[in-house]
């Protein structure tokens, strides 16, 4: 499935470094409620796509290097995982015995449209715009 557990830990790892400054990686986990073996590895990924940035040694942690104005959900995601598809099937080039020459599955068509639809809400708002959202929800009471 395309929102997998690392993926949603990543969005949480984001958040919690969203509000600026640094913070260790207990304190991320502790505040997202991310198991730390996978804090380690998630944060490492989003170094690695240059959304976050390791601070070394004593006192160290993370920081947020990415503009959260120009960052989106589809950026953290990517940062995580190569393969953002709701199904193989709707990879270029994925070779299907359904869907060859006169044989047109259906299934592919509602997935690929799905799939559009997914990336340009994932892609549609920044990490910004979000964030502040959130901020500004009250309490369900």
């Amino acid at each position: 499935m395309f929102i997998t557990r690392e993926i949603d830990y990543a969005f949480r790892a984001v958040r919690a470094l969203a509000g600026g400054g640094k913070l260790n990686i207990k304190q991320i986990c502790e505040q997202e409620s991310i198991p730390t073996e996978f804090g380690y590895k998630i944060l490492k990924k989003l170094s690695r796509a240059g959304l976050v940035t390791v601070i070394r040694g004593q006192g160290g942690g993370y920081r947020l290097s990415c503009d959260p104005d120009h960052t989106t959900l589809l950026d953290i995601a990517s940062a995580i995982s190569d393969s953002l598809f709701l199904n193989e099937c709707v990879e270029n080039g994925y070779d299907c015995i359904n869907n060859t020459g006169d044989r047109k599955c259906m299934v592919n068509r509602e997935l690929c449209r799905i799939q559009k639809v997914l990336d340009a809400e994932l892609r549609a708002h920044s990490l910004a715009e979000i964030l502040q959202a959130d901020d500004q929800q009250t309490p369900a009471e």
